[in-house]
């Protein structure tokens, strides 16, 4: 089973709408998981969409270095897949931000195996010995970071700040156990690009008024309906 997760408060319930119908139509993905903070999503979803309410999560306390940053604890509680979703070893985890515009079901055929996770390397970087990526979009091995890494991973979050929270201390503790991920599934300003590379995921980070780009706005405005029409489940 494919699945795919999104975390937002509620000042992003549209971009992820947005991203999740762009995913929908451009996938054979089963399940789609928003992690929110209302039991019920304030707009009609179809049942490809499982909505969380976890907004009285336990992982990251109000008092926790992190916590109180711009990027929220929802962003945070990526770290907190495998124990979110307990019964799923794999899950394509991605950012408001992105949309799909290419066919991109095979994004989980990426081996992770014997990895943490899988995700583009950061140009700047891009140097002997560091292996540094942009998690924006990342399919995570929740069957290994169950072995004990997810938990280091919130453990240290809760202990130190970080510029780039969940980012920074995946790279630092997952160095040397992250998959490769072409640039197409990810495709910004800010990662290392191939010549092979052609966008199927557009990562709108850090671009101002992205909500107008032809490709968001063609989202947006499609409906449930016409996604689903779409999709390749």
């Amino acid at each position: 089973m494919k699945h795919a997760a999104y975390f937002g408060t509620r000042e992003v319930y549209g971009d992820m709408e947005t991203s999740a119908k762009s995913l929908v139509a451009n996938s054979d993905v089963d399940h789609v998981h928003f992690f929110i903070e209302d039991d019920e999503f304030p707009r009609q979803l179809p049942g490809i969409i499982e909505c969380h309410n976890v907004s009285d999560q336990a992982f990251f306390p109000p008092d926790g270095a992190n916590y109180n940053t711009p990027y929220s604890y929802m962003t945070l509680m990526r770290a907190a897949l495998c124990h979110l979703l307990p019964d799923v070893d794999q899950v394509l985890s991605l950012d408001t931000d992105t949309v799909c515009v290419g066919y991109c079901s095979d994004i989980w055929g990426i081996d992770v195996s014997g990895c943490y996770f899988a995700a583009t390397q950061e140009l700047w970087m891009k140097r002997p010995g560091v292996q540094y990526c942009n998690t924006g979009v990342s399919l995570y091995n929740l069957a290994k970071l169950r072995d004990g890494k997810a938990d280091e991973v919130m453990e240290v979050l809760n202990r130190r700040w970080y510029r780039w929270p969940e980012q920074d201390v995946f790279n630092y503790l997952c160095n040397g156990r992250i998959a490769h991920m072409p640039a197409s599934y990810n495709w910004c300003p800010w990662v290392v690009k191939q010549e092979s590379d052609r966008p199927r995921i557009i990562h709108y980070a850090a671009m101002k008024d992205w909500q107008g780009n032809p490709p968001v706005a063609k989202y947006r405005d499609m409906t449930w309906d016409e996604a689903l029409e779409r999709h390749d489940g």
